[in-house]
């Protein structure tokens, strides 16, 4: 991610429909200077628990989307990492990107960062984040019931998982 890129998470980040889908959180509003004090460490080098990834479009080299990976360690090493990603250009979707990004992302988890495991989170409604955590790999391995609350109700979040021995990295790596 370059200084350049926040104007893109800037536009991205207020648009409810994207935010509903990356952070079950669609009345986020966030200023550009927000955002640029959110990203600060990572710009400057200086976050080494979150690394924040532009998704960009193959043909162009346009941004498309962001993508996240936030390591944790509750013992003196770092044992998993949370993976996030968002397609912030709707033109994007259902384009192979979010396979393509999960994939590097697990390649950095397992192969690069030699972690355990990778987690993944998304509210119940959805779908589309639910079924590319299957297709990769990833177990259900709990449900926080009502716990978030948009679109005028409670919904529940969705904690899945995949583990070392569970990855299958992608042919021809």
């Amino acid at each position: 991610m370059e200084r350049e890129d926040l104007a893109w998470l800037h536009k991205w980040q207020n648009d409810a429909d994207i935010m509903r889908l990356a952070r079950s959180f669609p009345d986020h509003i966030i200023s550009k200077e927000a955002i640029g004090a959110e990203f600060e460490k990572e710009l400057k080098g200086e976050d080494n628990g979150r690394r924040v990834f532009i998704i960009e479009e193959k043909s162009s080299g346009k941004p498309v989307g962001w993508a996240t990976l936030r390591t944790r360690g509750y013992t003196r090493r770092m044992t998993d990492a949370d993976v996030g990603l968002a397609l912030g250009e709707k033109r994007a979707w259902n384009k192979g990107y979010g396979t393509e990004t999960v994939r590097l992302l697990l390649k950095e988890v397992f192969e690069q960062l030699n972690l355990h495991r990778a987690g993944w989170w998304t509210f119940a409604g959805n779908t589309a984040s639910l079924k590319l955590a299957a297709k990769m790999g990833f177990k259900e391995e709990g449900r926080l019931r009502d716990a978030t609350f948009f679109d005028n109700r409670f919904q529940d979040i969705v904690v899945l998982g995949l583990l070392r021995d569970e990855y299958k990295p992608a042919r021809g790596e």
